[in-house]
């Protein structure tokens, strides 16, 4: 990724001042979409990210990204989804797709949009003797269950272990997670853990009615959960398994392998969850040669994605992906992104 360096030697001061720099990057695009089964339609955006960072003379580090974006790009390779890049009121929030696999609608008027911070307080980092923390506001992913969001995060690297942890500062609703990873040759183990994971009760709250909130839901069904997981590299095979305590669910244990061959690529995972039984799993092959790189995906329920990408070199990136449920069109795109 290019950056434009925007700042001259004029920011940078005598010692003991913070020596500053900003630099742009982001991802502009283009695309036909189709959500559903519905005609294609044309989609374009860009995303511009304006990241700033400063050192000060006793060699802490604080740097910030401001987003901004107008239009839609297609999130292809991972939710299948349509992306507003512009977030005001206007706009609503980013599309995605339903368990059923319909498309969520949202409101677009790229008019009045104009382009806008996608953040009312974006993340600083602070850096100092390798302790790393950031600060955002609602905007920091669980560990444990990434469908919860927390205020601060501190990762730093204790006796040989790499150690993460998050909080939130909400006193209604308080909650955090860690992370804790080590590698030992080609064995890795990590643990990961919450104090509220919070996705699965709060859905079965608001499905059971009464009215609450996803917080308040939370709030009124806190429990915790830990997950340890365990790879271990041999050569082209990496085997890999985990157990997960599922806070007050049932346990999921899994056990999977990848493989490379030339210039394939294996990846299977089994999972015993809710005590049902050895069969749910996920499984996809890849196949990457020169400038393109091609993957088929399935699981047990049907769902199939196919994703397709050629490197056009110079940042530019052909793509096209389908996603599909027991034979139902639910996503299809083709399109081309362009980064700098």
């Amino acid at each position: 990724m290019k950056k434009v360096l925007l700042t001259t030697t004029a920011l940078v001061m005598t010692a003991g001042v913070a020596a500053a720099e900003v630099s742009l990057s982001g991802t502009a695009g283009v695309s036909a979409t189709s959500v559903s089964g519905a005609n294609a339609s044309l989609t374009s955006g860009v995303d511009l990210n304006m990241a700033v960072s400063a050192t000060a003379g006793n060699g802490m580090t604080m740097s910030a990204t401001v987003d901004l974006g107008e239009g839609q790009l297609i999130d292809y390779n991972d939710d299948f989804a349509i992306d507003n890049q512009c977030a005001t009121a206007e706009t609503g929030a980013a599309t995605s797709m339903d368990a059923a696999g319909a498309q969520v609608a949202a409101t677009n008027n790229n008019d009045t949009c104009g382009f806008v911070g996608s953040s009312g307080a974006p993340a600083i980092t602070l850096g100092y003797n390798g302790i790393t923390v950031v600060v955002d506001a609602g905007g920091i992913d669980d560990l444990y269950d990434d469908a919860q969001h927390d205020d601060v995060s501190v990762a730093m690297n204790v006796g040989g272990l790499d150690t993460t942890i998050t909080m939130d500062t909400d006193a209604t609703d308080s909650h955090g997670s860690y992370k804790v990873a080590y590698t030992m040759g080609d064995l890795t183990a990590t643990l990961t853990g919450s104090t509220d994971p919070g996705a699965d009760t709060a859905a079965d709250a608001i499905a059971a009615g009464g009215g609450e909130t996803a917080v308040a839901a939370r709030a009124a069904n806190d429990y915790s959960g830990s997950k340890i997981a365990l790879s271990y590299a041999m050569g082209d095979l990496t085997l890999s398994g985990s157990t997960d305590d599922g806070g007050d669910l049932p346990a999921t244990h899994t056990a999977g392998f990848s493989y490379g061959m030339g210039d394939l690529a294996f990846d299977y995972t089994i999972k015993n969850a809710s005590e049902e039984g050895w069969k749910d799993y996920d499984a996809k092959v890849t196949y990457s040669a020169g400038a393109l790189t091609a993957s088929y995906a399935t699981d047990e329920v049907g769902v199939s994605k196919i994703i397709a990408e050629y490197d056009m070199g110079g940042g530019a990136t052909l793509f096209a992906s389908s996603k599909t449920t027991k034979g139902t069109n639910n996503f299809q795109t083709v399109g081309m992104n362009f980064k700098f």
